[in-house]
Order: C-alpha cells, then sequence, then structure tokens
C-alpha cells in the first residue's frame, strides 16, 4: 500500500497564450495514429474519438494553464517494486492518487473562472468502467475532463520546454519519478494569484516554450 513515505509530489505551473501552444504541440493526426492502438479509442469518454469538433471546443479558448506534478519516489519504493506486478500495482496506485487530486483541485479552480474549462492527463478513472463501453452517456459529467492527449498535443514536449522534465517510464524497474501534466483553458490570461488557490507549493521553472 502507497503511504506518505513512498514518494514526495512537486508542482509546477506555466501558462501560454493557446494559438501558439497549438502551433508548437499540437500534431492530431501523428497522435491519433497512437490513440487508435490504445484499449481505451473509442471505450472511454475522455479518449478519441471525442465526440465534437476540436476546432470549434478550442476556438473557445485564449490561453492554456499547465499544471505539472512530478511525483518523486523514495529509494525504498523503487527498491521493494521488485516483481512486474509490484512495479505495476504500485505505479497505478501512485499515479492515481496524484492525478485524482489535481483534477479535483482544477474542477474547484473553474468556479473562479468563467467559461474555463480543465483538461487531465490519460484517461479517466472515476468509474470502474467506463458507460461508453455499452453505448451508455457518461455516469459523472459534471466531474469528467478530457485528456490534453485527446487533442493530439505533444505531453513529452510540452513537459521538456515548459518544466525542463524528461518523461520517465517503467520499464524493468519503477522510474526515479512519474510525471503528470494537467491544464485549464481559459478565456482571459489567468491572474497569478489563482494558482494560490489551489493549496500547492509550486517549484521554479525556467519557462523556455514562452
Amino acid at each position: 500500500m502507497v503511504d506518505a513515505m513512498t514518494y514526495i509530489t512537486e508542482y509546477r505551473k506555466s501558462a501560454m497564450p493557446l494559438p501558439g501552444f497549438r502551433q508548437k504541440y499540437q500534431d492530431r493526426e501523428k497522435y491519433m495514429t497512437y490513440c487508435r492502438e490504445c484499449p481505451n479509442y473509442g471505450t472511454v469518454w475522455s479518449c478519441p474519438p471525442l465526440s465534437f469538433e476540436v476546432e470549434e471546443y478550442l476556438s473557445g479558448f485564449a490561453w492554456v494553464n499547465i499544471l505539472c506534478a512530478k511525483i518523486i519516489l523514495s529509494d525504498r519504493t523503487i527498491a521493494e517494486a521488485d516483481t512486474p506486478e509490484k512495479i505495476k500495482s504500485v505505479g497505478w496506485e501512485m499515479l492515481l492518487a496524484v492525478k485524482l487530486g489535481m483534477e479535483e483541485k482544477l474542477r474547484h479552480l473553474e468556479k473562479a473562472l468563467p467559461g474555463s474549462v480543465s483538461l487531465s492527463s490519460g484517461s479517466c478513472n472515476l468509474c470502474s468502467a467506463c458507460s461508453r463501453k455499452d453505448g451508455k452517456p457518461c455516469r459523472q459529467p459534471d466531474k469528467m475532463r478530457y485528456s490534453l492527449d485527446a487533442f493530439g498535443f505533444d505531453l513529452s514536449a510540452i513537459t521538456k520546454d515548459m518544466f525542463a522534465i524528461d518523461i520517465l517510464w517503467c520499464k524493468d524497474r519503477l522510474p526515479d519519478y512519474f510525471t503528470l501534466i494537467h491544464g485549464i483553458l481559459t478565456k482571459d490570461e489567468m491572474p497569478a494569484d489563482l494558482w494560490d488557490s489551489l493549496g500547492l507549493k509550486f517549484a521554479e521553472v525556467h519557462n523556455e516554450a514562452v
């Protein structure tokens, strides 16, 4: 079971006008090819194919504000996850705990930013099995948020350029850290002090993307 001694989470933030962000990081044709190979394609509501026109959806926003979480694992955690089963279960438990917390905080932030909408990382995990598999509407549309991946954004490049972090993956061991990228789309530039309402301590960022 994952506890507070298993990992620490560092948060970083950045923002960029959406047109420039899309020009630099969006390649729908390339990333939809990857999405089609994923079992969540067409079976999870947060994932492609999306039920709306992406161009029309994004045209309603002027800014993207990115929240990055770097989940740093303890040496003991890495050493004790010594089987493929442990690597998968421990890694997933950590990621899910941080991800759900980020989603909740950004949904809260939406209330302070009329017309805004947050974006998550990866597929939605609110339900044990998505109703889309059965051809039914989302059970929690008030909480479900689409992923940045679903719009064809290059998360590796975003993480590298905006936060100077390379994404690491599980192979034969847990990585030294995991990375999650979430965002919130806004109609206007977001006041910097609104980040403080999330109750997070942010690490300093040297932003190369803007």
